[in-house]
């Protein structure tokens, strides 16, 4: 893991102590072959703003609002909550996260945050006591960076050039009463009894004698914020908004390339089962033809199969269906006709159905077909007050 902390200069931790780049006078572009960065960017800017918590995007909307209003133009914003319904928005310029961008490719960035959030970082490892107000003073040789901490409130940092201890004694004042006054309402209660936190013991001993009332702590690190880089995870990461695009459009085509090759998977099995849905149609189709072209031939035969077997039933058989042999007598008569009696007598070997039937509006009626129980029967006409009828004798 590479560790970057950007200002006016690159200073670089490869895991074998941090070494400053010096942009004129090198190639920058040598960056683009580090592996996994973690990236700090001193230039940002901080407000302290409300906004309902449980509306997500009703929070992120003001949120960005308040932060334009105070800071216009483009920038890449985040937010941290620090309180109930209270928010820390932390800005970098569009331009500035692009240049990061042109150094180092996004993919190999695990994180890009704020100077102070590194800063903190360390603190917090560190176990300083973070609830009374801090100035923390970095001296990067050339330039000194100061940030005012107070809780996980912190203010804008400051890159000052003063060398004379006297100077930055006096920017150290103005930044701790410049971040109450930014604070305003949000700012607890105001107590100047802040404590120095400073990574040079020799300017640490100069502050002391200047000022021996200061609470002056000493932290020996010569790139504080390149170690605070070392105790963070990788939930913040200032993306630029054609990143983002560019990343979700990319997502976008692959998730429509998924759903493409699934469609057309589903395709090609529902083409494959209703082209073997079709061929065993076909098949079975067939069959129940040949089926069918088998039943119609055998019918006949099972039909006259079957009289044989009720016959000799009849004649086996001491008892008689009753019923059965009416219902079919009632088949073959016509329409026009009613069965007045019915009669089915044992004889010596066989059996007798005798039965009157008579014209059903006493009009003139049908010829009775020569079929089935009626191929051999007996048939009478006779007239009974003046309605026709016949008398049918069969044996069975």
């Amino acid at each position: 893991m590479n560790y970057l902390l950007i200002n006016n200069d690159i200073f670089i931790d490869k895991g074998q102590g941090g070494q400053r780049l010096f942009i004129p006078d090198n190639d920058v572009t040598s960056l683009a072959g580090l592996d996994q960065a973690k990236i700090c960017q001193v230039d940002v800017d901080v407000m302290i703003a409300s906004a309902p918590e449980n509306f997500v995007d009703q929070k992120d909307s003001l949120l960005a609002q308040k932060f334009e209003e105070l800071y216009p133009g483009e920038y890449v914003i985040q937010d941290e909550k620090i309180a109930d319904n209270l928010f820390q928005i932390i800005g970098i310029k569009a331009e500035k996260v692009k240049a990061i961008y042109d150094l180092v490719p996004p993919s190999k960035v695990e994180a890009l945050v704020p100077y102070a959030i590194a800063i903190r970082s360390l603190l917090v490892h560190q176990q300083i006591d973070m609830n009374r107000p801090i100035v923390f003073v970095d001296d990067l040789g050339n330039e000194k960076l100061l940030t005012v901490f107070e809780g996980l409130k912190f203010s804008r940092t400051r890159t000052i050039h003063a060398e004379q201890t006297e100077s930055i004694l006096s920017d150290l004042k103005r930044s701790q009463i410049d971040f109450h006054k930014k604070l305003g309402e949000f700012a607890n209660t105001f107590n100047s009894s802040f404590t120095v936190i400073i990574n040079n013991p020799q300017m640490a001993d100069e502050i002391k004698a200047l000022e021996p009332g200061f609470s002056v702590e000493v932290l020996a690190m010569k790139y504080p914020a390149l170690e605070g880089l070392k105790y963070m995870d990788a939930g913040m990461k200032y993306r630029i908004r054609e990143d983002i695009i560019q990343e979700r459009r990319k997502k976008e085509r692959e998730s429509q390339l998924l759903g493409f090759m699934l469609s057309a998977a589903i395709c090609t099995a529902g083409l494959l089962f209703f082209g073997i849905n079709q061929v065993q149609y076909t098949y079975l189709q067939h069959q129940l033809e040949i089926e069918q072209t088998k039943k119609a031939s055998l019918e006949p035969m099972l039909e006259d199969l079957d009289q044989k077997i009720y016959r000799d039933f009849l004649r086996r058989s001491k008892k008689v269906d009753y019923a059965h042999v009416f219902f079919q007598l009632s088949n073959l008569l016509p329409d026009g006709y009613e069965i007045s009696s019915f009669n089915l007598t044992q004889e010596a070997n066989h059996r007798t159905l005798s039965a009157y039937v008579f014209s059903a509006d006493g009009g003139f009626y049908d010829p009775l077909p020569r079929i089935k129980l009626l191929k051999n029967a007996l048939m009478k006409d006779f007239f009974i007050q003046g309605h026709p009828g016949k008398y049918l004798k069969i044996n069975l």
